[in-house]
């Protein structure tokens, strides 16, 4: 199963954003997944693709630019707004960072 689909299933099973894509690397990284919102109103989704990739020392900026363009804000408040659905979120997130490895 690709990181992708995992991310979207520990989502579907109730575990948080951040979390769910912070896990869905787990083989790659260590520490805990950021919280939610917790700097900027970011998304959680990001927030973790943010810090897998720091944790991998690569470049967040892709990343950020990338999801940008596919959903038009890295906030959750305005993602939400906008009505993007969290598991896509979850799923496009760990997608991005799967593709910069």
């Amino acid at each position: 199963m690709d990181r992708e689909q995992t991310a979207r299933n520990y989502h579907n099973s109730g575990i948080n954003c951040a979390n769910s894509v912070y896990s869905a690397f787990s083989d790659k990284v260590t520490g805990t997944a950021p919280a939610p919102r917790s700097i900027d109103g970011k998304c959680g989704a990001v927030l973790a693709g943010e810090k897998i990739l720091s944790q991998m020392g690569l470049d967040t900026t892709s990343f950020d630019e990338k999801f940008m363009e596919q959903f038009g804000s890295l906030k959750c408040a305005e993602l939400r707004k906008a009505k993007h659905p969290c598991n896509i979120l979850v799923g496009e997130a760990a997608k991005l960072v799967e593709d910069m490895m």
